[in-house]
């Protein structure tokens, strides 16, 4: 008989996540859905925040609840940041994906986490157009408004950083 369900199942069994993850400090992230992962990035910089005593704020909807589609994720000290949350793959990188150009924001905030660690990279708008930031490539051929950032470990800031990396930017933002 040819059960949908069995052959899922079979297939499933021949798949998991890279062993690197399993009983990590972090592991759950690998078990909610990818759009869940920058959720858990915006609740993560905003406690951090708070906890840091910066001032945060979110772009809200004409019924003051916060907005889900915003030109901006997060609002630092009075500045305005697209957030990128994602998890290292397999190759030890982490891919931001959605970074936008045409949206109006200050800065772009991201945040890699590792199977143990948290690390995070911090650029002005600027530098992101300019390539300073990086090599963005397109997320789709032929489209130019959303991309991919990639970053190792080694090329973002450990998280006993983030406090003084804000405040730099947001005092000094063409830096």
């Amino acid at each position: 008989m040819c059960d949908a369900r069995d052959i899922l199942a079979e297939v499933l069994a021949g798949y998991s996540d890279h062993n690197k993850w399993i009983k990590a400090p972090f592991e759950r992230i690998k078990r909610i859905s990818n759009s869940k992962v920058g959720d858990v990035g915006q609740e993560f910089v905003e406690r951090l925040c708070k906890c840091k005593g910066f001032q945060v704020e979110f772009p809200e909807t004409v019924f003051g609840k916060r907005a889900r589609q915003s030109p901006w994720d997060i609002e630092i000290e009075g500045m305005t940041f697209e957030l990128k949350t994602a998890t290292e793959d397999i190759s030890g990188c982490f891919q931001f994906n959605h970074i936008r150009y045409h949206r109006e924001y200050d800065a772009l905030l991201c945040i890699g986490i590792s199977p143990s660690d948290i690390y995070f990279g911090i650029w002005s708008k600027a530098q992101v157009t300019t390539g300073k930031a990086g090599n963005l490539a397109t997320m789709e051929m032929g489209a130019n408004a959303s991309y991919k950032l990639t970053k190792r470990p080694n090329s973002l800031f450990p998280m006993t950083e983030f406090e003084q990396r804000i405040l730099d930017v947001v005092t000094n933002p063409d830096s």
